[in-house]
């Protein structure tokens, strides 16, 4: 189970951002793509830390026009989701 915030959102994942990217490009490019990228930066898969999910997505964002869009939405849901689960003093 993918652990969540006290808001019940859960961590994104590889997964979902290989899906979103499937979307627009299908499964198997955006397979090889993701692939490329991970070895590019110097990342090992799987990607579980937020920071490396965020690498990724700011490199997807620099390759072409519906990589950006893939690239964009991936970072807002890991930005989102570390800001939810930073543990603010009241």
């Amino acid at each position: 189970m993918t652990p969540s915030n006290e808001y019940g959102q859960e961590r994104p994942t590889e997964n979902e951002a290989i899906d979103a990217l499937g979307e627009l490009v299908g499964r198997r490019t955006a397979e090889g793509i993701w692939d490329l990228s991970v070895r590019e930066l110097g990342l090992r898969r799987p990607l579980e830390s937020a920071a490396d999910l965020r690498k990724m997505a700011e490199h997807m964002m620099t390759v072409g026009d519906m990589m950006r869009v893939a690239g964009r939405s991936t970072k807002v849901r890991v930005i989102t989701y570390e800001a939810l689960s930073r543990s603010v003093p009241s």
